[in-house]
């Protein structure tokens, strides 16, 4: 019978620090030339860590195994709890989803999401303004090697991952289309500064089990703030809400494109000199066959992106009314601090 000798023990001692090296060299490289990947055997493609220049901050990324750059996809970002919950844990409960209905996720790493006994109001405010620019970070970056849809991405937090999830989506209405939360946990001054950046026609979404003795009525006191502001709420407390229930959440982003339209509208200083000449633009989800502006003393115009001048400093009512092409139409509203050029809102159009 024909064998296949051992190596020598020296043979041994000489190739090690080879291999080693070797090794290293590769582990090197790969960390260099691209984001490192992790096997979730539930999908086809691997889980990517990724690091985003601005912090070298580390996310995690799943791109489904359809992906094409020839098409535009949604992003869903998902914000983790603390322990025993991960990014990586997070980050699993959506793979299966994203890869059979076709949109990328990522979990950021957050600091600011402890579930039972966050710190003091202002330390947790410095936390979640830090997971926000982590998270908005980790968005750009994704955006950037990716063929992403700018007015499909949406954000979710999963219990204290509530408060990255609400505090950066909602002082971010223009990045993120819709919010959804699970099980949130919730205090009211930890969004004591978000209060001026609310869009009332961006979509959140609440998925509770109300019964629970303690997280319940955190999720109750998050419904009634969100309900007080005036916010589009789909309000779901019949739960149950477990951290892979994540359908709901898709089902609701999904019902969110098809019924709920974005639309922003956007202010910019006009050529020339005059501090007090605006112009106007909207940024929409669907391409407007008519527009209708409206301005503060009644002047209308009904070209896309029009010019304005203000008669002096001040804060004003603008206006916009469009059609689409199946004949639908919607209205919005904002008010501009001039010569500033400062967006608030949008505000609930005077009917």
């Amino acid at each position: 019978m024909n064998t296949v000798p051992l190596p020598s023990a020296s043979s041994l001692r000489t190739d090690r620090p080879l291999a080693f090296c070797l090794a290293l060299l590769i582990m090197a490289t790969g960390m260099l030339t691209g984001c490192q990947k992790d096997i979730d055997p539930k999908v086809p493609e691997p889980i990517r860590t990724c690091r985003e220049p601005e912090g070298n901050r580390e996310y995690l990324l799943y791109r489904p195994s359809s992906y094409s750059r020839d098409l535009q996809w949604p992003l869903v970002v998902v914000c983790h709890t603390s322990f025993p919950d991960s990014p990586n844990q997070q980050i699993r409960n959506w793979t299966e989803l994203a890869e059979s209905k076709g949109f990328i996720v990522v979990a950021p790493k957050l600091r600011g999401t402890k579930r039972l006994m966050p710190p003091n109001a202002a330390t947790q405010i410095e936390l979640q303004r830090e997971d926000e620019r982590r998270i908005l970070a980790a968005v750009q970056h994704a955006r950037g090697g990716h063929s992403i849809s700018d007015d499909r991405i949406f954000i979710h937090g999963w219990s204290g991952g509530a408060y990255a999830a609400l505090y950066t989506g909602l002082k971010n209405p223009e990045v993120f289309r819709a919010i959804s939360l699970l099980q949130p946990r919730f205090q009211s001054g930890f969004l004591a500064d978000v209060q001026g950046s609310i869009d009332l026609f961006q979509p959140i979404y609440a998925n509770y089990s109300s019964s629970d003795a303690i997280t319940g009525r955190n999720a109750r006191d998050c419904v009634k703030w969100l309900r007080e502001k005036g916010t589009t709420l789909k309000d779901d407390g019949i739960g149950p809400a477990r951290a892979a229930e994540t359908h709901r959440a898709i089902e609701f982003f999904e019902t969110v494109i098809r019924k709920h339209p974005f639309l922003r509208i956007h202010a910019f200083p006009a050529a020339g000199d005059n501090p007090l000449k605006v112009r106007f633009k909207l940024r929409s989800s669907y391409e407007p066959t008519a527009y209708q502006w409206t301005f503060d003393d009644g002047t209308q115009s009904p070209v896309a992106e029009p010019e304005y001048v203000f008669p002096a400093p001040g804060t004003y009512r603008v206006t916009v009314a469009v059609e689409g092409a199946k004949r639908q139409y919607d209205h919005r509203a904002v008010d501009v601090d001039v010569p500033h050029i400062r967006v608030k809102g949008p505000a609930r159009p005077t009917e």
